[in-house]
């Protein structure tokens, strides 16, 4: 109903159109029984009622699928409705015992003081409807004052069409990135999951069932959720601290981490793995057994709005393999700038010895 509330409108105020512009227009009603007037009216409503049914239906339905001979037949029927259909329900000329209804009564024809009074407006219209017309040239003037209006009310259906259907291969474009994008970032962070459950396994670490159990965790909510566009943000949450859970795994104390996560997450949604390149990244730059390092991760929802910072110091300068993660991080602000668009903020700081990220997401 939200939809159809707008066009409601406009066609109401459309149809006011030809009766304020009426010559015959006198503040009233009465402009409906004016038989040039109920022409142009059905003539009118009958312009906007093509422009529907060629952009919903014509267009749609035979156009796109090149069914064009019947797309013409369409168009030209409409076209002929639009010429012959006002006059056969209004007809031109009235006949003569029609006529004598629109005589002036005696109080109307003179007053007192001798002068006549102007005839009124259905008397005028319709003594101006009683005058003869030249038969040759009526089936041409009627085409010519039809077809104007109706080349409009095409042309501004088909650009209408036209820009509504760029717009949506736009969206379907769009959304096809935005899988490439989930695609080549999923199976990015399941590797470096196993490679710590491998090396959990090497260690005979006895912390290893807990690592497989949350891997299980981790590979179900990637199976199940990878097709959707948009997860609980608890759900994503609960992934994260899985995630981060594998790799506090594979460190011992010379880490210091900490986690914080303040506000109600339950009634939100947000895409899904789009934050965890950026923990990936703080263990990879900010963890080395030899070195102290720091990480930080901070979840802050406050009045619908996500503040997600990811903080650690660079201990790490030699990747072997920096080039995937810079591509999967050039791949998470793809994703977030797909999706959200001017909702978000990022904000990377590095200074060569701490790296800094801030994001907000506007999740309402």
């Amino acid at each position: 109903m939200k939809k159809l509330l707008p066009h409601i409108i406009l066609i109401l105020l459309l149809l006011t159109i030809p009766i304020v512009s009426s010559p015959d227009f006198d503040g009233t009603l009465s402009v409906f029984r004016v038989p040039p007037f109920q022409r142009e009216f059905i003539r009118f409503v009958l312009v906007i009622i093509f422009f529907y049914l060629n952009l919903k239906i014509f267009l749609p339905k035979f156009y796109r699928r090149k069914k064009y001979v019947l797309f013409t037949l369409f168009v030209l029927f409409c076209f002929g409705g639009m010429v012959f259909l006002p006059t056969y329900i209004s007809p031109e000329n009235l006949f003569p015992e029609e006529y004598q209804k629109i005589q002036m009564s005696p109080s109307e024809i003179s007053d007192p003081n001798g002068s006549f009074p102007e005839p009124s407006m259905e008397g005028r219209a319709r003594f101006r409807n009683f005058a003869p017309k030249r038969n040759d040239g009526s089936y041409h003037q009627m085409i010519f004052t039809s077809l104007l209006p109706f080349l409009f009310s095409f042309l501004s259906s088909f650009f209408i069409y036209r820009s509504n259907e760029k717009k949506e291969l736009e969206k379907l474009k769009a959304k096809a990135e935005l899988l490439n994008l989930k695609y080549q970032l999923q199976p990015h962070f399941l590797f470096n999951i196993l490679n710590s459950i491998y090396s959990l396994a090497l260690l005979k670490s006895d912390d290893t069932p807990d690592g497989i159990l949350k891997l299980s965790n981790v590979m179900r909510y990637v199976v199940q959720e990878s097709s959707k566009d948009f997860v609980e943000l608890s759900q994503e949450i609960d992934y994260i601290k899985d995630y981060i859970s594998l790799q506090l795994i594979r460190t011992d104390s010379s880490l210091d981490f900490s986690y914080t996560e303040i506000g109600e997450m339950k009634g939100l949604r947000i895409a899904p793995f789009i934050l965890v390149n950026f923990i990936e990244n703080a263990f990879k730059y900010g963890f080395n057994a030899e070195k102290n390092s720091k990480i930080s991760v901070k979840a802050v929802v406050q009045e619908g709005i996500l503040n997600f910072n990811v903080f650690n110091n660079i201990v790490n300068e030699n990747i072997t393999d920096e080039s995937s993660l810079k591509v999967g991080l050039k791949n998470t602000i793809e994703h977030l700038q797909q999706i959200y668009g001017e909702k978000q903020t990022l904000v990377i700081t590095s200074n060569g010895k701490t790296y800094d990220v801030d994001l907000k997401i506007n999740l309402i």
